[in-house]
C-alpha cells in the first residue's frame, strides 16, 4: 500500500527546551490524525477491516457482546484513556518505508551548515508517527481542544520503519516572515514481513 501524508506550517522547529518539543510532537500527532482517518475511511482493504467485528479476545474468551474491530484495537493501544489506532504495529506485521520531502525558506547550498537542524526536525516528525509511549508524551496547551478518541497514528514503534529517505528543497511559497515555515511530503509503502499474526490485527 501506498499513500502521501502533508504537513504545511510553522512546527517543527528544532529549538527550544524539551517540553515544548513534546508539545510539538503531540500537536503534529493530531495534525496526521486527520489523513489517516480518512485513510482508514477510503481505502478498500482498511474500510473492510474497519466494518468488522472481533467476537474472540486475545485470551480465546468470547467477547459479549462482539466489538468492532477498531474499539478493540483502540483499547489495546490506549494511553491515558485515549484510544490509538496505529496502521503499523508488531502484531500484523506491518513495517514501512518513508521518503520524506522537506521544503523550507532557506535559500540553496545551506543544508550542510543545518544539517543538524534537519536531524533535529527530522526526529521529531518521527516521534509523532508514532503513538505516544506514556501519558507525558500527550502535552497539550492551555485552551488546546480534547484529543479525538481514537486517535490514528501511523506507527505503534518507530522501529517499524525499515528505510528512511530525506530530501530538501527550498519552499517557493512561505505564508509567513518568521522563517520557520516547513511543508513536509511524506511518501509511505508499507510491507507485510510477518503474514502470521495475531488474527485479530490487520493484515494486507
Amino acid at each position: 500500500m501506498k499513500f502521501h501524508l502533508i504537513y504545511s506550517g510553522d512546527l517543527l522547529k528544532s529549538a527550544g527546551n524539551n517540553e515544548h518539543r513534546t508539545w510539538e510532537k503531540h500537536a503534529l500527532r493530531l495534525h496526521l490524525h486527520e489523513q489517516l482517518k480518512r485513510l482508514w475511511e477510503t481505502h478498500p482493504a482498511l474500510k473492510q477491516y474497519a466494518a468488522k467485528t472481533v467476537e474472540i479476545g486475545d485470551n480465546g474468551e468470547r467477547i459479549i457482546p462482539p466489538k468492532p474491530f477498531l474499539d478493540y484495537l483502540a483499547h489495546g493501544y490506549s494511553r491515558a484513556g485515549n484510544g490509538f489506532i496505529p496502521l503499523m504495529t508488531e502484531a500484523n506485521g506491518l513495517v514501512c518505508e518513508l521518503d520524506i520531502l522537506l521544503l523550507r525558506p532557506e535559500g540553496p547550498g545551506q543544508i550542510i551548515e543545518s544539517a543538524g537542524d534537519i536531524d533535529n526536525r527530522i526526529k521529531t516528525l518521527i516521534d509523532a508517527l508514532r503513538i505516544p509511549n506514556h501519558a507525558s508524551e500527550m502535552k497539550k496547551k492551555a485552551g488546546d481542544k480534547p484529543d479525538p478518541n481514537p486517535m490514528f497514528c501511523l506507527l505503534q514503534d518507530d522501529k517499524l520503519i525499515t528505510r528512511l529517505a530525506v530530501t530538501t528543497d527550498r519552499l517557493l511559497f512561505p505564508e509567513t516572515e518568521s522563517g520557520r515555515e516547513v511543508m513536509l511530503i511524506i511518501k509511505v509503502e508499507t510491507a507485510q514481513i510477518d503474514p502470521f499474526g495475531s488474527p485479530w490485527e490487520l493484515h494486507l
